[in-house]
């Protein structure tokens, strides 16, 4: 049986760009971008460096380490790991424990193998030569995408080829008043259709970074600075929005039928062809959002929550057992602490789950009675992941010596380690939020420091009543109720 395929949306002229406007919002763009860019680390190397292959290594790293993660948060980690393995031969010939020990704290760590995945094969199939173009970039790089093959192929290797992130579906939903949902097969193919449309051919590295820049630092999510965009006489959004607010003015000082008639024709949307499949209804318009109303999204999956306790096992030398996370899924290959899955909202009681987790050392872990019986309860650190609510358990128990500890069959293997070296070693975020709720000294010095920021506070700030309370009833909220 032969499937029904469905129909190409319908796309009015007033999400397309007519040449004469292409010309127009590159010269906009890039010359806003000349006077404006930040001065990021990968955009040096991509800009002087001669060596096309550093300068698609750098860019590459760049690209792979942004996804997910913040520009400010990414600087001092590309700075480092250049700085250690400034070729693609040099990350060749690391090991993976070395590069999720330079990733640690970035997390999302199947990039970072990735990373070294298709160093090696650059280095060992490719004679150490980048790809040269996107579609090489897409077929013989893991984890090497459409964007990040475009971003590659347009910023290090001059190809003018568009690019479409997440600030470039923003600038284009808005620029272009595309009210279809920006996650739909059908809308994603249209905007990358735009982009490589408007992709500056004597810059095309330049333009497109400067798309991404604009929605970063201007046409944000929240708070976009409309009076300082380049692009804001072509944007159907501020306009739309502007003569929105022009017939609501009209509307409240009482205009003419006819006169609020005209200003509303001036909206853009309704000029659009009437069965367009991409433009936002008026009565899908939320005045209250203006601009913000673009771009439309689908709901998000709500987080799964997760429960788990997790065990420090504290030798008398100092050392705490970890065992070494599976190759594949999340947090591949990293150290952590022994983790017994625990059910979400589960009522249980804490002597409960405590006989639980100790049975569970007993059975996967070789623990005696005795050991498990120095069972405590630190604390409850919670850790979001991207799709994940995780909540950890933290359990301490205390061992005389390190002799006769097993581990499931899903880790790779176990490692003695102390405090500074469980720190240096390729471990997640969430174990070292785990460590930190389990460490003494932490706590305490959380309690001098309330300690000491009450002491310094004045005696008249916590003590002395406002005006208001002097005449108000205890614990009244308003004056209704006095």
């Amino acid at each position: 049986m032969v499937k029904p395929t469905s129909s190409p949306p319908i796309i009015g002229k007033l999400h397309t760009f007519p040449t004469h406007e292409v010309k127009q919002v590159r010269e906009r763009l890039v010359g806003w971008y000349d006077d404006n860019k930040r001065q990021l680390p990968w955009r040096t190397i991509a800009a002087t460096e001669p060596d096309r292959n550093i300068r698609a290594y750098g860019v590459w790293v760049s690209e792979i380490m942004l996804q997910q993660t913040q520009v400010n948060t990414v600087k001092s980690y590309f700075e480092k790991w250049m700085c250690k393995w400034p070729t693609v031969s040099d990350l060749a010939k690391a090991t993976l424990e070395e590069v999720n020990q330079m990733w640690a704290g970035l997390g999302y760590y199947s990039r970072a193998r990735r990373l070294h995945e298709g160093a090696i094969k650059i280095v060992q199939e490719l004679d150490g030569e980048f790809p040269d173009d996107r579609d090489s970039l897409m077929k013989q790089l893991p984890g090497v995408g459409r964007y990040s093959g475009s971003a590659v192929a347009s910023i290090a290797l001059g190809h003018c080829v568009g690019v479409v992130d997440g600030n470039v579906n923003r600038v284009l939903a808005r620029v272009k008043g595309v009210g279809a949902d920006i996650s739909n097969q059908s809308t994603s193919e249209h905007f990358w259709t735009l982009a490589d449309q408007l992709v500056d051919p004597d810059r095309p590295g330049d333009f497109n970074q400067a798309m991404m820049e604009l929605g970063a630092t201007v046409c944000t999510p929240k708070t976009p600075n409309c009076e300082s965009c380049p692009l804001r006489p072509h944007c159907v959004a501020f306009h739309r929005n502007s003569a929105q607010k022009r017939s609501s003015i009209a509307t409240h000082f009482k205009q003419s039928d006819k006169k609020a008639s005209q200003e509303s024709t001036n909206i853009p949307d309704l000029e659009c062809l009437p069965t367009c499949d991409f433009c936002l209804r008026k009565e899908d318009w939320d005045e209250s959002l203006g601009v913000l109303n673009y771009p439309r999204k689908a709901q998000k999956t709500k987080s799964r929550e997760e429960v788990c306790a997790v065990v420090i096992m504290n030798c008398e030398n100092g050392k705490m057992f970890l065992v070494q996370r599976p190759k594949a899924g999340l947090l591949a290959n990293l150290w952590e602490f022994p983790s017994i899955p625990l059910v979400a909202g589960d009522k249980t009681s804490r002597k409960e789950e405590e006989r639980v987790v100790r049975e569970d050392l007993k059975e996967k872990y070789g623990l005696t009675s005795t050991q498990t019986d120095s069972i405590t309860y630190s604390a409850d650190v919670v850790h979001i992941f991207s799709h994940i609510h995780q909540t950890y358990r933290v359990y301490q128990v205390s061992l005389a010596d390190s002799k006769g500890l097993t581990w499931p069959d899903r880790y790779q293997g176990s490692q003695w380690m102390d405090k500074t070296e469980f720190l240096a070693s390729a471990t997640s975020t969430a174990m070292k939020k785990v460590l930190k709720a389990a460490d003494p000294s932490e706590q305490n010095d959380k309690g001098k420091k309330k300690k000491a920021e009450s002491r310094d506070s004045p005696l008249e700030t916590k003590k002395q009543k406002t005006i208001s309370q002097f005449f108000s009833a205890s614990g009244c909220t308003n004056w209704d109720e006095v």
